[in-house]
């Protein structure tokens, strides 16, 4: 074991030019470089080079030598270093060669890539399609074992696929093979890493997202994705669907509602989504037939909100979105964005935010709600939100916000 480095070297090490030259040292070990003799690439400053001559000598300052590891082992043989002993204690860790490290990483990336081929190769994937989704930035990057424990795990399901019995569920799918039946759901690694090796397996669009792309995906390979519990609340929506509903009534639709063919009648200029059944509840109770068409998400949108989200912007119908100004409400208005970039913020914005408590900092909402750590819930502004949805029903309807410059959020 080393000893402890002295105060006052240390102290010497800490100094601008030192710190330089020292600086130099790890470069070069990390190079493969050897620390017992030649020369260090370091541009030192009158006062620097002053600084390192406290330890070098006043014979080595004014000579206009370079700092020679040679010059720097005899300095440190006062007090019983070396270069690469010394270096190493003041560091409190090894200097490693980093070349060594990446040609160890490398061949390690090489091994498990390897392996991943011969698992999935077991399964029945080809080895250029294993190849591409090895590619597929979601997948680990192989070298640290997660890439060959997801083929595994990957490799378990595909043996069930394509499957040409009776009606297959997914959630039946995973419980059979994983005793999960949430364990290829869309926010699982598992699902979306067995969802893209079908899609480049079959050639179908990558799903980015829940929605119609990751229906597709399990289709192609005889999975059905349940349309019964993904739900969506709405309010006032102009759908055919929904011909017969009394106007100014809450509604629920399933996926398995919007799977068959639908269209908006007529087509609304905008339709307004919020977070909280809270709006709608209030909205149907003091707008009724008056209010704007509203979709209500009911928390992180399920995959038949996202459908009817998307539905509406593929339409050319604006969309205005919000949730409480919160962690989660983040999450909530970027997952809408998903299926409607061009959504505009509905009182999610920093004039709603400073407006309501008076105070935060910052160029972003996101910035400013981090600045004061409150959250402003829907309920807190619900009389604004009365106010625009009996205004949104207008023709045209009124600008509530825009994003902000810096960040959308």
């Amino acid at each position: 074991m080393n000893k402890p480095v002295p105060q006052g070297l240390r102290d010497w090490a800490a100094l601008p030019g030192p710190a330089r030259v020292l600086d130099a040292v790890r470069r070069r070990a990390q190079r493969g470089g050897r620390l017992d003799r030649g020369s260090l690439s370091v541009t030192l400053s009158s006062d620097e080079r002053r600084q390192v001559g406290r330890l070098l000598g006043t014979a080595w300052e004014v000579s206009r030598r370079p700092v020679t590891l040679y010059a720097l082992a005899s300095g440190l043989a006062g007090h019983g270093y070396t270069v690469r002993p010394f270096v190493e204690t003041l560091d409190g860790e090894p200097l490693v060669d980093r070349r060594e490290t990446r040609d160890a990483e490398h061949l390690a990336a090489q091994q498990e890539s390897t392996r991943v081929l011969e698992i999935l190769d077991a399964a029945g994937v080809p080895p250029e399609v294993t190849e591409r989704w090895l590619a597929d930035r979601s997948i680990p990057k192989p070298g640290s074992g997660r890439a060959a424990g997801l083929a595994e795990r990957v490799a378990a399901v595909w043996a069930r696929l394509p499957w040409e019995g009776p009606s297959l569920r997914l959630a039946q799918l995973a419980a059979t093979v994983t005793h999960d039946a949430h364990a290829l759901d869309y926010d699982t690694e598992l699902g979306r890493a067995v969802a893209r090796l079908i899609a480049v397996k079959t050639g179908i669009a990558r799903p980015a997202r829940p929605g119609r792309e990751w229906r597709a995906v399990w289709s192609a390979a005889g999975v059905r994705c349940d349309t019964v519990s993904s739900r969506v609340l709405t309010l006032n929506l102009p759908l055919d669907i929904t011909a017969g509903t009394r106007p100014g009534a809450p509604v629920w639709l399933t996926l398995r509602d919007l799977l068959q063919p639908w269209h908006f009648e007529p087509l609304p200029t905008r339709i307004y989504v919020c977070e909280n059944p809270t709006v709608v509840e209030a909205a149907a109770d003091e707008l009724g037939e008056r209010c704007a068409p509203l979709i209500c998400t009911d928390g992180v949108p399920a995959l038949a909100a996202l459908d009817l989200i998307a539905g509406a912007a593929d339409a050319g119908i604006e969309v205005w979105v919000r949730a409480d100004i919160d962690t989660a409400g983040f999450v909530i208005v970027d997952t809408v964005r998903t299926a409607a970039p061009e959504a505009e913020p509905w009182r999610f914005d920093i004039g709603t935010y400073i407006g309501y408590f008076g105070a935060g900092e910052g160029d972003s909402l996101a910035e400013v709600h981090r600045s004061t750590g409150r959250d402003l819930h829907e309920e807190s502004v619900l009389r604004e939100l009365m106010a625009d949805l009996a205004e949104g029903a207008a023709d045209p309807p009124p600008q509530v916000g825009k994003w902000s410059t810096n960040n959308p959020m």
